[in-house]
């Protein structure tokens, strides 16, 4: 399901679930069974959650 794919009572329900993904650290042990026993979702790989560019050295002190 990607983002923009789906949407239900506005609710843009691709955005969602890769938002449950990308945070699964974030969900309660409860919320990630739901997630995995449920509704199928499982959290992101490494492949798939965004880099993070390296901080740009500053000019200051």
């Amino acid at each position: 399901m990607s983002p923009g794919g789906v949407v239900h009572q506005g609710e843009d329900l691709g955005r969602w679930v890769r938002s449950v993904r990308l945070g699964w650290d974030n969900l309660t042990g409860a919320q990630q069974w739901l997630c995995e026993q449920v509704l199928g979702i499982e959290p992101a790989t490494d492949d798939e959650k965004p880099r993070h560019a390296a901080p740009r050295p500053t000019n200051g002190p």
